[in-house]
């Protein structure tokens, strides 16, 4: 099993892409109801890979890997400048999607993760994620607080 931080390229964004399509999959069943774009999800992911590549040159785009013969899962984030508090840089936990039989190994994923924010100077990590899906309920036991909620509306049919 490995896990590590890998760059990211052209190729990796396309080995990537088939977790991040699972991935979209399963977050649309667990928000249901709760999601702006409810009844209407069934569109694909269109990941913007010139705004990943832009975050990466900038040295702001962090992604780990979990691999096992294989890409098996990973988490993708990014490090922000807080605008409210300058002295203070945060991360986003963007993207994490690991295959239902190494689930397992998510919290090994998530320190990898927080160690390379933490190494890039980061102090607060947030994660966008629904409060009924398994994401919230690792995060939690991992220490994370619920602070601010998003709130959703969308503004064209």
């Amino acid at each position: 099993m490995k896990i590590e931080k890998e760059q990211f390229s052209e190729e990796l964004f396309i080995e990537l892409l088939p977790l991040a399509k699972k991935c979209w999959e399963e977050s649309t069943k667990a928000k249901g109801e709760t999601c702006a774009f409810y009844g209407e999800r069934d569109f694909d992911i269109e990941p913007h890979i010139e705004a990943y590549q832009h975050l990466s040159d900038k040295g702001a785009l962090v992604i780990v890997t979990l691999r096992d013969e294989g890409l098996k899962g990973y988490v993708v984030g990014f490090t922000y400048q807080g605008l409210h508090h300058q002295k203070i840089k945060g991360g986003i936990g963007d993207s994490i999607y690991i295959e239902p039989e190494y689930r397992s190994y998510f919290a090994v994923v998530a320190e990898k993760f927080e160690n390379e924010l933490r190494a890039l100077g980061v102090q607060i990590i947030g994660w966008p994620v629904t409060p009924d899906g398994p994401i919230h309920e690792v995060l939690k036991a991992r220490g994370y607080v619920g602070d601010d909620i998003v709130m959703e509306k969308r503004l064209c049919a």
